[in-house]
């Protein structure tokens, strides 16, 4: 009978997620009532509250929704990345973006983002906030992984290498929900862009240590002499 009880309750907290998740994306958040929801989900409002007690914590859980189901996928990447270490990092990435808009359009992610910094002491702010760093862990396992096979030189941080790579897709992913008319093309061709100038950087660190002290001083100001060269 207890099983029984925690499917009915599992099955109402999908169906109202989404109820919540089609309001809000034909509604818009601000236009979308709980008493509608309630009504698409074929229940009473009192019951959406036993679940969720504001819009926000509706909108929050589908934010949390999307993160589990791209880290799960995610998972599956970290523990066999692709040969080439720039393929894995982008292939990575890409899923979190090509999975954004499944729960969520930009009208949504923007409420989303404007709440949790709006608020950002609230359980709504630090639960958002929680997420992305759920995703940056993901992507800092990968560098670990990475750098474990030797394709990140081992004496670069792998959990500075993977934040940064994370934050940086990550800005640019708030320019794509920012702007309605940019393609998730746009953003996918930029974030390519962003990790393969990281991992340039990256080498390039790597390169200018192996040189001798004179000529690494020479290479950080940008020129080399003759002599240098023919050092």
């Amino acid at each position: 009978m207890a099983g029984l009880r925690e499917r009915q309750k599992a099955g109402r907290h999908r169906d109202i997620l989404k109820a919540a998740g089609s309001l809000f994306r034909r509604e818009g958040f601000a236009a979308t009532s709980i008493e509608q929801i309630a009504q698409q989900a074929g229940l009473s409002a009192g019951t959406v509250y036993n679940y969720f007690a504001s819009k926000g914590e509706l909108l929050l859980a589908l934010v949390a929704l999307d993160g589990a189901e791209v880290r799960a996928a995610g998972a599956r990447l970290v523990a066999r990345p692709s040969a080439d270490p720039i393929a894995a990092v982008s292939a990575l990435l890409e899923g979190y973006v090509d999975h954004s808009l499944v729960h969520l359009d930009k009208r949504m992610w923007r409420q989303m983002m404007g709440t949790a910094l709006s608020f950002a002491e609230t359980p709504l702010g630090a639960g958002y906030r929680s997420l992305d760093r759920k995703l940056a862990a993901q992507v800092v396992a990968l560098c670990r992984a990475l750098q474990q096979r030797g394709d990140l030189p081992a004496d670069i941080d792998s959990q500075d290498a993977g934040q940064v790579l994370f934050y940086v897709c990550n800005s640019l992913f708030v320019e794509f929900v920012a702007d309605d008319a940019m393609p998730l093309s746009s953003l996918k061709r930029r974030m390519s862009r962003e990790v393969k100038l990281i991992f340039r950087g990256l080498r390039a660190v790597v390169a200018r240590r192996s040189l001798p002290k004179r000529r690494r001083r020479i290479a950080a100001a940008g020129f080399v002499t003759s002599a240098d060269r023919a050092a």
